[in-house]
């Protein structure tokens, strides 16, 4: 992989040498980091119709290069090109679409209404608004599995909100890091706002560097490591982290479409996303057809090289230590009594990193493939009586990321989504809704916290910058020093005005507030 100070990227269907990146080393990312936060100091300072301007000239740029990014996508990762354009490049043009939109609706300030403070305030002739600042650089490590529509989303939006962004590709995937920063540049940006970087101890190092922000999207164990490496400098962090999402079927749901779902809910990527469905809970009543149809479907999806051949549905994993995995937590799984329904090994015949969509029954929620995150195509059914032991099943997981509710009731599906504990929850349908940008995105517990996305994402990557005005209307407070009897008379008039008195009691108190400001 990584070779003559290069890091190559490899197909995990052919083992074709794709091509290859710089290698930085820790010692260089200082200077990486100087001349990105040169570049945002420009960049902050243009107003919002340049920004516009340029997320414009980004948006068609992306558009008419979508063949060669989709490509790029599809050969490093060995998902179909359908995918890769769906998932990928589709997720990244409405990221930078939102921000355009962003730009035009949110306003320069934020005037702060006080609550019951507000009218003494304005009488005062004072007020509070709150600006936001970018933050600088930020710094976002990727993974492998979106590797343009993870980074790049969060990227532009650091960009539409002023800042400068250093990116850190996996290593699996490095051209699709690397095309980042050449969308940039080559829209226009500033030279340096938005770089990309590679190496075996980058990600540590760009963690523990002086960037003002972390986004980490990736498995917990490493999100821990990146969270302690930035804890040296006090770097606030946003960690997107692993999930195992379960999926409730209930027993009024349509179960041809939620069986449709569930095929591409648990397979899409090869299973290799972190909002993919892992667990599917369905009512006693309803388990056997909707395993009937499952199965069913899943002797529809094709299996191999995506690129060229789009009736492909189920591309390679990323590696052969991925398979392996998948192999591991399966053998663990048949020796606490699972069943494999479907599935459950390599293709015959097929080489590359390919393992076959598989579906596991009769797991108790102790076992290792329940409590553990599969970041593969294995996906566990388990029958539920009623919609306690529905909601119960879901939660108990260290995972809280998405999740999904399957009923023709929707109010019911609306207070079963409200009784999950995952950062997102659909009420049916799965997973798609990270291709929404104006929604956030994150969870909680093993799967981390913060948000990406939507207006609170946009707000993790700015600063409120809190402006309080006096007009000076009055010569002093009355809780400024040197204390005396009339300061405790007035500071009582004030707290029975603003808490304690109503009608005429409450406008005596001011009136006689007033006139003590105005001797002061």
């Amino acid at each position: 992989m990584y070779r003559d100070s290069s890091l190559h990227s490899y197909s995990p269907i052919s083992g074709e040498d794709l091509g290859s990146v710089p290698v930085h080393d820790p010692e260089s990312l200082d200077h990486v980091i100087r001349t990105c936060r040169k570049a945002q100091k420009d960049w902050m300072s243009a107003n919002r119709k340049r920004r516009e301007y340029m997320l414009t000239r980004l948006l068609r740029l992306m558009t008419e290069r979508s063949e060669d990014i989709c490509a790029t996508v599809s050969k490093e990762t060995g998902k179909p090109l359908a995918e890769a354009m769906s998932n990928d490049l589709m997720a990244s043009l409405g990221a930078v679409d939102y921000c355009i939109g962003w730009l035009k609706r949110h306003p320069d300030e934020l005037e702060i209404h006080q609550g019951s403070l507000d009218a003494m305030m304005r009488y005062m002739g004072r007020r509070s608004y709150v600006s936001y600042r970018p933050l600088g650089v930020v710094g976002v490590i990727a993974p492998f599995n979106f590797p343009l529509a993870i980074p790049f989303s969060q990227t532009v939006m650091a960009v539409a909100c002023g800042n400068g962004v250093v990116v850190k590709p996996s290593a699996h995937t490095p051209l699709s890091g690397h095309l980042i920063e050449e969308l940039f540049r080559d829209a226009g940006f500033p030279e340096g706002l938005v770089k990309a970087v590679s190496g075996p101890a980058v990600g540590r190092a760009l963690a523990a560097s002086d960037v003002d922000r972390v986004v980490f999207t990736g498995s917990s164990e490493v999100g821990r490591k990146v969270m302690e490496s930035a804890a040296q400098r006090l770097t606030p962090v946003t960690l997107e982290l692993g999930g195992k999402d379960p999926m409730l079927v209930m027993e009024d749901a349509d179960l041809e479409r939620a069986a449709s779902a569930a095929l591409w809910g648990a397979f899409v990527n090869s299973g290799q996303v972190c909002v993919a469905v892992k667990r599917m809970l369905v009512h006693r009543d309803v388990y056997s057809h909707f395993l009937d149809l499952l199965l069913y479907k899943m002797e529809s999806l094709r299996q191999g090289d995506g690129l060229e051949d789009p009736s492909v549905s189920v591309g390679a994993m990323i590696d052969e230590a991925s398979v392996e995995d998948m192999e591991d937590q399966l053998r663990r799984a048949l020796e606490q009594g699972g069943r494999v329904l479907a599935g459950g090994s390599r293709p015959e015949g097929m080489e590359g990193s390919f393992f076959m969509p598989t579906v596991v029954a009769d797991l108790p929620p102790s076992s290792d493939l329940w409590r553990e995150e599969t970041f593969g195509p294995i996906v566990m059914v388990l029958p539920f009586e009623d919609d306690i032991e529905a909601v119960r099943l879901a939660n108990d997981s260290p995972f809280a990321l998405s999740a999904s509710v399957w009923t023709k009731d929707l109010g019911k599906g609306k207070r079963l989504a409200s009784a999950l504990r995952s950062g997102t929850v659909i009420v049916n349908n799965v997973l798609y809704t990270y291709g929404l940008p104006a929604t956030p995105w994150g969870g909680r517990d093993e799967s981390g916290f913060g948000r990406t996305h939507g207006q609170w994402g946009m707000m993790e990557l700015m600063e409120p910058h809190h402006i309080h005005v006096d007009s000076g209307k009055f010569p002093r407070d009355i809780w400024w020093s040197p204390y005396d009897e009339e300061t405790l008379e007035l500071n009582r008039a004030m707290m029975d005005a603003l808490y304690r008195q109503k009608g005429l009691a409450r406008l005596r108190s001011l009136l006689r507030l007033r006139k003590g400001l105005k001797r002061r």
